[in-house]
């Protein structure tokens, strides 16, 4: 088999292998099976492709058909299943009998005609079912009329092998991809943007999330790839059991677990050995195999202990700590170190910080493995990437885990293209030149856009909400464009994100925890000035309002949280930043909080471990905080979320200053009244006279007028109560019962009140990428990665050596050096404002103007004066800038510039 035609089996995963065998087995004849060719990847099969007349009957046993045929379907279904020919060893003799039923997988997905492969369809579109009627009319006439031409026929048909063109591989496994360009005279490429229409809002099935996927029926065959087939070396089977490996995937977990010699020697010979494809059918009821172990189960969550792969022998002749307990070690003292539970430790002189847990020789190895394009293409890396990667984010820096995050977490096509991309950018250094045709030689396809079209105005999130339902589970790129504007491109699209933003801010929403006090200041984020008080606008930043879970405002709430989901999700996707302040907590939520929980889980001494590293460890602090980490089981009601133990006190005294700060005010004087009825030196009436003089700033508890209720900050959200507990209206808060009206009011605000909306959010993230794919960071760097540089500052320096002067100007041109002076005296807002102007995103990606892509680039406008007003082109931060006489004139029609809305102005 040719290396391309093995490149592109080896990326079929196991649902496309299960809908392809599935596929061809549905209109299966039951017959011997034809003439075996060998190929490298082999599939044992034991029925004859369809659409292929059988091969006639023997010639001299026309008499006992029937029972021929009861053999024959009885030695297909053993040898389908080696399990049923017990006693059979990896000898010649065996081998022999494998090659005596096998068919080259090559030769077996061509000759079936398997659909899926071989029309031209996305992955999301339902295959054609077949004509019932005519596929029995055509069973009937091969059994009655088969004669020695239609077997001739078969066997010719067999002999052809149809070569799959990139078109066509790329559409079946890639539903992102598209054929590359070509610049190559007479050459027709495909058109990488399409439009897609949107329902205006109002219209049938407008502004309602789509249901969540239902889970698909088991496949009805068991797969089992075999390895490797060498005389003398003992086969293992690897169930593929995890619909998202591929075929190389399983390749390598036999090679890895293979007596082929020495590391190297095993990857030198992986092309050696015949891998076999065995499939089982599996009938409903019954009990999954035992008499094979399966190496593929792939245990996906990287902090079971059972799952580590990790080496678990001594790390040292002078130690019997594993790897795996020392980064145990290692996770208790980080998590130690970051000082949640004593704010003070992290001031101290001798604490450690973040850089000194950093390993660089795991980091080169890491990155070394996403250098690799089959690997990294084929959803290949080895388990121990992804296990430290969550597990022990600490050893790597910020940067790698934001390349193994864009590498790894949407999906085979964009590993694709960013490794063109890399290649790309490497032959752009190299100082030789080489050939149009060697650049195109390693380019697989280009990432589709889709376009859609939509309204500027005050409609503009219901439109959002309408696109982003339809683009929701899509992994092409968005683009957007507004009506009756003349932009394309990367500016609208930009601006379309700044837009819908800043809507998610509005407080007539009823989204996020807000109040009635208004600023008095006037805003415009990108659709106009707005009145005071029109925008969320917290010290702390947003989060969600706690809401009564079975009111119409949550119902609506909820379905924008879900949108919200989708969005922040496509913002990650397509590289995009919004200026969307969210507040730390929330940024929590997103990445599992400020210490991953897969980091606390799996740093949880439990197993069998050496005694004295046991000892040790019982002896530090580390271990008491864990402890009592995992004994907390998150509301004080019992009931558990997917963000359980995640959000405290101090979180709400972020979000919902007022209500915190009374709270923990309560707090105190609850642990000044447990301090008393600890006191061993008092008697039971000392302790009761103390308590019941507790008092908060002079006033006793039970004047404070407090009732288990809770009582929202704004009107916006249409309710005045929410009771806390059953009859909590007429249940007063006293001293008593302060810890259980404290547990009640944080259980409602972070937990009870929000789930529906936080649930609804995850699922709408979800529907893009698993959000959990971002537990490897930690809030500040979500922040950066959303939001980027919310508060620019340009530097003259900066600005000298990352911005291009061409056409006119130069970094000497009077006009230049004007222009560099104006943006160095702007303020934030006017910083923002230009930003948002030139590149359409008021932000600046991490990094600040150094990693702005493409570079500023500002050219001379000709025939335009002190009158004329600049112009710019956002996809590619082209500024087209008069040569105006001073810098106050350039500031004013810079500035008169950034307010004009729409792209009119080129």
């Amino acid at each position: 088999m040719s290396e391309s035609s093995r490149f592109n089996y080896l990326e079929l995963t196991t649902a496309d292998l299960n809908s392809e065998l599935n596929l061809a087995l549905d209109s299966v004849v039951t017959t011997p099976t034809p003439p075996p060719t060998t190929g490298s990847l082999m599939a044992c099969v034991t029925t004859p492709p369809p659409n292929c007349p059988p091969p006639p009957p023997p010639p001299n046993n026309q008499t006992n058909s029937a029972t021929d045929d009861e053999k024959r379907r009885a030695q297909s279904e053993a040898q389908s299943d080696p399990s049923l020919n017990p006693g059979q060893a990896n000898n010649g003799s065996t081998r022999q009998n494998y090659d005596s039923e096998q068919v080259s997988m090559e030769e077996f997905l061509e000759s079936c005609r398997a659909t899926s492969l071989l029309a031209e369809l996305e992955d999301d579109e339902e295959l054609p079912e077949g004509e019932d009627e005519d596929e029995d009319d055509n069973e009937e006439y091969c059994e009655d009329n088969y004669d020695e031409d239609s077997s001739d026929s078969a066997r010719g048909f067999l002999s052809k092998r149809r070569q799959w063109d990139d078109d066509h591989v790329l559409k079946r496994k890639f539903s992102a991809l598209i054929p590359a360009f070509d610049p190559r005279p007479g050459r027709t490429n495909v058109n990488q943007t399409t439009d897609i229409s949107v329902p205006a809002p109002g219209g049938e099935g407008s502004g309602k999330r789509s249901p969540p996927p239902t889970s698909c029926l088991s496949p009805r065959l068991q797969l089992v790839v075999k390895g490797p087939n060498l005389p003398g070396v003992q086969d293992i089977e690897v169930e593929l059991t995890n619909p998202d490996w591929t075929i190389f995937h399983a390749v390598q977990t036999i090679i890895q677990n293979t007596n082929l010699g020495s590391k190297s020697d095993r990857f030198r010979r992986v092309w050696e050995p015949t891998y076999l494809i065995l499939y089982r059918e599996v009938r409903e009821g019954s009990a999954p195999r035992e008499e094979t172990p399966s190496l593929g189960a792939g245990n996906s969550n990287p902090s079971s202990r059972r799952g580590s792969i990790l080496p678990q022998l001594p790390i040292t002749a002078n130690t019997q700590c594993s790897m795996d307990e020392v980064l145990q070690l290692i996770r208790q003292l980080y998590i130690n170190c970051r000082g949640e539970h004593d704010p003070n430790r992290s001031k101290r002189a001798d604490a450690l910080t973040t850089d000194n847990f950093l390993s660089k020789k795991i980091t080169n190895k890491i990155v070394t493995q996403l250098q690799d394009p089959l690997v990294l293409s084929s959803q290949s890396l080895p388990d121990w990437c992804e296990q430290l990667m969550y597990t022990s984010p600490f050893l790597f820096p910020f940067e790698t885990r934001q390349l193994y995050f864009y590498c790894t977490g949407f999906g085979s096509s964009r590993s694709i293209v960013w490794l063109q991309q890399q290649r790309e950018a490497e032959q752009r250094g190299r100082t030789s030149s080489s050939s149009r045709q060697d650049q195109q030689d390693f380019r697989i396809g280009r990432i589709k856009h889709e376009r859609v079209k939509v309204p500027r105005g005050n409609q503009i999130l219901d439109w959002a909400v309408n696109v982003l339902k339809i683009h929701a589970d899509r992994k092409s790129i968005l683009e957007v464009e507004f009506l009756e504007e003349e932009g394309t491109g990367l500016g609208p699209t930009l601006e379309f994100f700044a837009l819908v933003a800043a809507e998610f801010q509005r407080s007539d929403l009823g989204m996020w925890i807000c109040d009635d006090s208004i600023d008095g200041l006037v805003r415009d984020k990108g659709s106009g000035e707005k009145p005071a008080g029109y925008y969320v606008s917290r010290p702390g930043g947003l989060f969600p309002a706690p809401l009564p879970q079975d009111s119409a405002l949550c119902d609506k709430v909820s379905n924008l949280f879900w949108t919200l989901g989708v969005f922040l999700a496509k913002t990650l996707q397509d590289s995009r930043l919004v200026d969307l302040p969210l507040s730390t907590p929330f940024l929590k939520l997103l990445c599992q909080g400020e210490v991953s929980s897969v980091m606390k889980e799996s740093s949880v001494i439990a197993g069998n471990y050496s005694p004295d590293l046991t000892e040790d460890i019982m002896t530090s602090s580390a271990l008491s905080v864990v402890s009592e980490e995992s004994e907390y089981c998150g509301s004080p009601v019992g009931e558990r979320y997917w963000w359980t133990g995640l959000l405290d006190l101090e979180d709400l005294m972020l979000v919902d200053p007022g209500r915190g700060k009374v709270l923990e005010q309560l707090q105190q004087l609850s642990q000044t009244k447990l301090s008393i009825l600890s006191d061993e030196n008092l008697n039971e009436d000392e302790r009761a006279e103390q308590v019941n003089g507790l008092t908060l700033d002079g006033t006793s508890v039970e004047d404070l007028g407090l009732t288990f209720q809770y009582s929202p900050s704004s009107g916006v959200y249409g309710f005045q109560t929410v009771e806390l507990k059953y009859g909590g209206e007429e249940e007063d808060v006293t001293i008593h019962n302060l810890e259980d009206y404290i547990e009640r009011t944080l259980d409602w605000c972070l937990y009870r009140g929000v789930h529906r909306q936080l649930d609804a959010f995850r699922a709408g993230f979800c529907t893009v990428f698993p959000l959990d794919k971002l537990g490897s960071f930690n809030p500040v760097e979500m922040r950066t990665m959303l939001c980027g540089d919310q508060s620019p500052v340009f530097t003259k320096e900066d600005i000298l050596k990352y911005t291009e002067p061409k056409l006119g100007y130069s970094k000497d041109s009077p006009g230049f050096i004007r222009f560099v002076n104006v943006l160095v005296d702007m303020n934030s807002e006017e910083r923002k404002a230009f930003l948002q102007f030139t590149t359409g995103c008021s932000s600046l990606p991490p990094g600040g103007l150094a990693n702005l892509h493409p570079r500023l680039t500002v050219v001379r406008k000709v025939d335009a004066g002190d009158g004329s007003f600049p112009s710019v082109n956002t996809c590619v931060h082209y500024l087209k800038l008069p040569d105006y006489s001073s810098e106050v004139v350039l500031k004013e029609r810079l500035m008169a510039a950034t307010m004009e809305k729409g792209f009119h102005l080129n």
